[in-house]
């Protein structure tokens, strides 16, 4: 994930503060969000570490 997207789940985040609705859905993308983030970091450092 880079700056970019971090800049739109930031301005998400502040757009769906009012919109209870969607709360489930939301946690559920940023959760995926945090596991690409963490797939990519293992990734980079395992490729580092051969």
């Amino acid at each position: 994930m880079d700056n970019k997207e971090q800049e739109k789940d930031i301005q998400s985040l502040e757009f769906d503060k009012n919109n209870n609705s969607n709360d489930y859905k939301f946690l559920v993308k940023k959760l995926k969000n945090i596991k690409e983030s963490i797939n990519l970091l293992e990734k980079n450092f395992l490729e580092k570490e051969t």
